[in-house]
């Protein structure tokens, strides 16, 4: 009994973020943060010119969000996007990503029969630490899903807090 509160307290205290400060994109209502981006995070935004760009952010400097392909300027986005048009995927990463945490599962079964516990638990365990995750995230995708847009003005505005100079610097040549 107690491997097993032990098992579950490491696999809780492994689960949980903890993030540094970065630089950070604010999607602010009348002054008050509604929703933070940082580096890495995933954003759908439209801009004046009616295009519309998702993907990682992939650097925040100066006023500008850049993502792998290209950056675009903070005052040419006209609309922040709650979730991208079109149809979602049920996971939420790449398709190499996926199964590459799936070769962990009989490693990480392998490993936990190693070391003494029996192969249904460890088989649970490891099906558990690589699906949960998936699965917490489609029933949020599930509470959450109304297609919701912030227009960038009057109520909603934009505000970047540029805490770190940048280590990488785009479009520099080597």
């Amino acid at each position: 009994m107690m491997k097993a509160v032990s098992f579950l307290f490491l696999l809780l205290f492994i689960s949980s973020v903890a993030s540094a400060q970065f630089n950070q994109l604010i999607l602010r209502k009348n002054g008050i943060a509604h929703k933070r981006y940082t580096e890495g995070s995933v954003i759908h935004i439209k801009t004046k010119l009616g295009l519309q760009y998702s993907g990682v952010i992939y650097l925040i400097q100066n006023d500008s969000i850049y993502f792998s392909d290209g950056g675009i300027h903070k005052k040419d986005i006209v609309a922040v996007l709650k979730k991208q048009p079109g149809r979602e995927k049920i996971i939420p990463f790449s398709n190499e990503a996926f199964l590459y945490t799936n070769m962990g599962i009989p490693l990480f079964v392998a490993g936990l029969v190693i070391s003494g516990e029996p192969f249904v638990t460890s088989l649970i365990a490891g099906v558990t630490l690589v699906y949960a995750p998936i699965l917490l995230y489609n029933i949020k995708r599930l509470i959450t899903n109304a297609a919701r847009t912030y227009p960038i003005g009057k109520k909603y505005d934009l505000h970047i807090l540029d805490l770190h100079p940048a280590e990488k610097i785009p479009d520099k040549l080597p």
